[in-house]
């Protein structure tokens, strides 16, 4: 009961009042950023939803779950130097369901690396869909690593160093996928966001329903 009580003081003060304009500002520019209308019914019908819990003095605990989040992610970002610190795997392109084929035959074939040497790379067994790689910005990107980049795709895209090219780019591939993508064979070092550096494993869930449902990335 205290801490219920500190909470509602707080968030009926000047800071409280801060905190829910620092909220607004946040789910505005979510709302602004993504084109679903779905998205947009979904926040309206939401609107008496959060009035009810108000009532039952249960919206207190939801907006501070989510400023707390912006928090986190915020500290991240600054840590690792990235504006993707956390990122969701909403795709299968890097599970090794298929690894025999789409992983060591095809490296193998095409750049004649052998098995010793890709399982040397790493995350080498690849991570699953709904798993958050965490993301850390780097000066020195090498064979093997999973970056994080921007491609003029809907989602960054999540894939492996491959080859460096002699000009300094990069080549990239999911290990899932049967063959590169166009947008793989030269990757700057400005489109790179960062490479993965730990995976929570399962805990994207949430996104890829956002994602399937609403068109949310």
């Amino acid at each position: 009961m205290k801490i219920r009580t500190k909470l509602n003081e707080f968030l009926n003060s000047w800071a409280g009042i801060v905190s829910f304009i620092l909220i607004a500002i946040l789910i505005l520019y979510f709302l602004i950023k993504t084109r679903s209308v779905a998205l947009y019914s979904i926040v309206v019908i939401s609107i008496p939803i959060f009035y009810y819990f108000k009532k039952q003095d249960v919206l207190p605990y939801i907006y501070g779950g989510i400023f707390l989040a912006f928090l986190v992610h915020l500290f991240l970002g600054i840590i690792f130097s990235t504006s993707s610190p956390v990122v969701a795997v909403v795709s299968s392109s890097m599970e090794h369901d298929q690894a025999e084929i789409t992983h060591y035959s095809w490296l193998e074939k095409n750049f004649g690396y052998n098995r010793t040497y890709i399982d040397s790379w790493p995350f080498s067994d690849g991570f699953s869909m709904g798993d958050i790689p965490i993301v850390r910005n780097s000066n020195d990107y090498k064979m093997g690593d999973i970056i994080v980049y921007d491609a003029g795709q809907t989602a960054p895209i999540i894939h492996r160093i491959i080859k460096i090219n002699l000009d300094g780019t990069y080549q990239t591939k999911g290990d899932n996928n049967l063959n590169q993508n166009s947008y793989e064979f030269s990757v700057k070092r400005g489109q790179i966001r960062g490479k993965v550096i730990f995976i929570i494993p399962k805990l994207g869930y949430f996104k890829i329903m956002a994602t399937k449902i609403f068109g949310v990335f």
